[in-house]
């Protein structure tokens, strides 16, 4: 005698095996909304890692000048109650006034030597006498106001990237 051993329900009918096209066709639209959306990702990030590369840049564009006026005097040693008597070259300035309206393309560094490789950046600086008790407010320019507020816009290819402020203060008596 011999036992049947076939399964009682494939002998009912056939089970199904794979996909079927719509099913497919779906899995594709999914995966293809999930691949667009990590590109579109991609593509944000980098550019957002390029502007953060610029702003830093920028900033230390910025801070060459900054460290410039750091070791300057707020008066001009050899004419006191002139304001931006400029002296012929960047390398003889020697008060904070002589900045007044300066634009550097390609930018300078700390010692004031051009950055030849920043081709396409420009710093521009403004020097601005303020009340000494109301910084926001400027006045004409003058020497006999013991405050000035330092603007420097570093700009790329024409793109202002960056802004910064600082004031500057006369030591008291002088």
């Amino acid at each position: 005698m011999m036992l049947d051993v076939s399964h009682p329900r494939r002998a009912a009918g056939r089970r199904r095996t794979g996909f079927t096209l719509v099913e497919a066709a779906m899995v594709t639209v999914i995966i293809g909304v999930g691949v667009m959306a990590m590109l579109t990702l991609l593509a944000a990030g980098t550019a957002a890692n390029e502007d953060a590369t610029q702003l830093t840049e920028a900033i230390n564009l910025a801070n060459n000048i900054h460290e410039i006026t750091m070791g300057m005097p707020y008066y001009d040693p050899q004419t006191p109650t002139v304001w931006n008597s400029k002296e012929p070259t960047v390398a003889e300035w020697d008060n904070i006034t002589d900045l007044d309206g300066a634009s550097f393309n390609p930018p300078i560094d700390a010692r004031r030597n051009p950055i030849p490789e920043y081709a396409g950046w420009r710093q521009s600086v403004e020097v601005e006498s303020v009340t000494h008790d109301k910084v926001t407010v400027t006045t004409p320019d003058t020497t006999t106001e013991p405050t000035a507020r330092v603007t420097v816009t570093v700009k790329h290819l024409g793109r202002t990237v960056y802004v910064t402020s600082w004031l500057v203060v006369a030591p008291k008596g002088n």
